[in-house]
């Protein structure tokens, strides 16, 4: 059954949230985010300064294009970005708050305690969840161990290649998941630090697991970011598994894509999160070469086209990184989506055709190809053979 969502609850739980809720849903407009109020290059039509979000983006999330008018809150700014219909975008926004889904029972409910704001605890809480976190070789964090080799990439094949792991990525044995503003639960949970392009920790990425860690948690929202530090963004920010290798980084989508490619290539791969967190990726400055582990999608209508969200984001982040001077590489796999799939990326690969399976030898590289002058001669630049990875 597919899962609905209340919008007067979603719509109290996104304000004053709405900058956070854009950069993750539309990292294309953060320098807009970054300075309210300024004109940038419009996302849609382009040109120089086309597009603006509103002075109270964070508590409103409206903008305006110099073309389509105003976009009165962050909802209708979604909506005219991704070409998506309301039910969608408020199911996006539910989904990365973990609020708001409808309950079929008719039990009343205590009433909630009244809610701290959040923000105004971002660093307190992002700093007690973390120091309350065990190492992931813990003998207490069994549930990740099991979580692990449920998917087929055991600890032992792909930690030892971060220099200190327990600084990326650790397990907390009971986190709070909170849903429509009530704490809906306690599970044992993954954590990752978020890292920005400097080096700086940003946020934590949480994933919540079943109590044996046989699978993700029964919540709506087993993977969710935290708020992240006042004054920091997210967007473009990584989880750092492992050192830049010989001025290379390799990224792909999610933390267990990154493992799988990790444990059959012996070469660190840093997690990206998601398909529009790959799309905004910037690397450090050291890195001159990046390799993107794109997932392989079924295509989906986004502003009224057929596209395949994995590569397009793969390909969004290839040729802003070529304008920037780096060599940047996509692989995609070549095996059929499962039939009852809804797309197959490297962690499918690695389990159901082997380790051998996962390199450049079985995928092909995908060159931006938009006709604009900006892509021009990049087919050359990228066609040629890269012994990277």
């Amino acid at each position: 059954m597919q899962k609905r969502y209340d919008a007067a609850v979603v719509r109290q739980e996104a304000r004053d949230q709405w900058d956070m809720i854009l950069s993750y849903l539309a990292p294309e407009i953060e320098p807009a985010l970054q300075h309210p109020g300024k004109h940038i290059p419009c996302p849609v039509h382009g040109g120089k300064d086309g597009f603006r979000v509103f002075k109270d983006v964070r508590e409103t999330g409206g903008g305006i294009c110099n073309t389509c008018g105003s976009q009165s809150d962050g909802f209708a700014l979604l909506m005219w970005l991704r070409n998506w219909d309301f039910v969608t975008t408020l199911k996006a926004v539910a989904e990365l708050l973990g609020t708001g889904e409808l309950q079929e029972f008719t039990q009343r409910r205590a009433p909630a305690p009244p809610k701290v704001p959040e923000r105004m605890n971002a660093s307190k809480r992002l700093s007690d969840t973390w120091t309350q976190s065990i190492p992931i070789t813990d003998t207490r964090a069994k549930a990740a161990r099991n979580y692990f080799e449920s998917r087929g990439i055991p600890l032992e094949g792909w930690l030892h290649l971060i220099p200190n792991p327990d600084a990326v990525i650790r397990f907390h044995p009971s986190l709070t998941y909170y849903q429509e503003g009530e704490l809906n639960g306690r599970f044992p949970a993954l954590l990752c630090l978020v890292t920005a392009k400097n080096g700086d920790a940003v946020n934590l990425h949480r994933t919540y697991l079943d109590p044996e860690g046989h699978g993700k948690a029964p919540v709506s929202a087993p993977k969710k970011l935290m708020t992240p530090l006042p004054g920091k963004s997210t967007s473009g920010a990584a989880i750092r598994l492992g050192p830049v290798v010989n001025g290379v980084v390799q990224g792909a989508e999610g933390l267990e894509t990154a493992a799988a490619i990790m444990t059959a290539r012996q070469k660190p791969v840093w997690g990206l999160i998601s398909d529009t967190m790959m799309a905004a990726f910037e690397p450090p400055d050291e890195a001159h070469s990046v390799v993107l582990w794109a997932d392989k999608d079924r295509p989906q209508m986004i502003h009224g086209k057929q596209v395949c969200p994995g590569i397009e984001s793969a390909q969004k982040a290839a040729l802003r990184l070529h304008e920037q001077g780096r060599r940047t590489r996509i692989v995609l796999p070549q095996h059929p989506i499962p039939e009852e799939a809804k797309s197959l990326d490297w962690l499918d690969v690695f389990n159901l055709y082997g380790a051998e399976q996962v390199g450049p030898a079985r995928s092909v590289v995908q060159i931006p190809a938009h006709g604009s002058k900006q892509s021009s001669g990049l087919l050359s630049r990228v066609a040629s053979i890269w012994r990277a990875v």
